[in-house]
């Protein structure tokens, strides 16, 4: 009986799609920061802080999870001091974020439709 237990276990694991395991919740957290300092003239002074994130979950099959919770944080700082004549700073802050959520399998909506 151990025996034929095991045996039907191991064929059902071994037959069983890896998928239902693929989906899980996707976190992203992202962060920069720059600091300047300019005394003088003529000084200039450039910063740029870009966050990209791009998460997707595609499910096709009926064995596979349903999409899962998609986080992202993104957070970017610039600082700069300028003193004197002619100076010029510019600063940026860019966060993109694209979160993808796609199943197909038609057993439902997604787990967590936010």
């Amino acid at each position: 009986m151990k025996k034929s237990a095991l045996i039907i276990s191991t064929l059902a694991l071994a037959l069983s799609p890896v998928a239902v395991f693929a989906q899980q919740v996707q976190t992203n957290v992202q962060a920069g920061s720059n600091t300047a300092v300019s005394v003088g003239a003529g000084n200039v002074t450039n910063q740029n802080v870009v966050n990209n994130a791009n998460q997707t979950q595609f499910s096709l099959d009926g064995f596979g999870l349903d999409p899962q919770i998609q986080s992202n944080v993104q957070a970017g700082q610039n600082q700069s001091f300028t003193n004197g004549i002619g100076n010029v700073t510019n600063q940026g802050v860019f966060n993109n974020a694209n979160q993808t959520q796609v199943d197909l399998d038609g057993y439902g909506i997604p787990a967590y439709p936010y």
